[in-house]
């Protein structure tokens, strides 16, 4: 007796769920962890609180919380860092450590990467303002430093791209986003008179950044 099309249809559905788990399950086994560096806290930063970036050539961007050469309470401002892949290993270098005076502290969101290569990102306090003490936080710009010789391990140099104050957009702690006009996109954890968070926006004008909550 020939098997009914809903019998010949439900062996064929339970062979592809049988031949989907079988792959997931080896997809799962086939995972390794792997530590790529193990911060301490000092010159190599602490803390890492966001994500990654990763550039044309396989390079690994990132921030941490604390940590580098200043003390900002006794846990060093933040930093910059890239992670290079050399042989088998990863290499770790600081690019930049914040001294929390007058480039600001504490980053909180992953740097993006800009068409010419540069580095944006933002630091959740510092210098001008009066949001907790230690400033309303910044959007920086990072490359590499024009008069240091070219090395690898050769520190980049930090630009305030702007820096917020208490009766706008303030403490940014997210990623930013360009547009194709090279407008900057953030969000901030206070808007105006601290009042709500804020979506804000960073227009090239006159040579600086005009900024526009939206």
């Amino acid at each position: 007796m020939k098997p009914s099309k809903r019998l010949i249809l439900c062996y064929a559905l339970c062979g592809t769920v049988f031949a989907l788990s079988t792959m997931i399950s080896h997809s799962v086994q086939a995972q390794t962890f792997t530590v790529l560096h193990s911060f301490t806290g000092g010159g190599d930063g602490g803390q890492p609180e966001a994500g990654l970036t990763m550039d044309a050539a396989g390079n690994l961007y990132g921030t941490t919380l604390s940590g580098g050469g200043t003390s900002c309470n006794g846990g060093g401002c933040g930093t910059v860092f890239k992670l290079k892949h050399s042989g088998s290993n990863w290499v770790l270098n600081p690019l930049y450590s914040f001294n929390g005076v007058s480039d600001g502290l504490a980053p909180q969101g992953r740097v993006t990467i800009a068409r010419d290569g540069t580095l944006y990102g933002t630091t959740s306090q510092g210098p001008r303002g009066d949001c907790g003490g230690w400033g309303c936080g910044t959007v920086f710009r990072l490359r590499p430093s024009l008069s240091a010789p070219h090395s690898a391990l050769a520190p980049w140099s930090e630009t305030v791209v702007f820096a917020f104050d208490n009766g706008v957009g303030s403490l940014p702690q997210g990623d930013l986003v360009f547009d194709q006009s090279g407008n900057i996109y953030g969000t901030a954890s206070y808007g105006a008179q601290y009042t709500r968070d804020a979506i804000y926006e960073l227009t090239p004008s006159g040579g600086g950044w005009t900024e526009t909550v939206l």
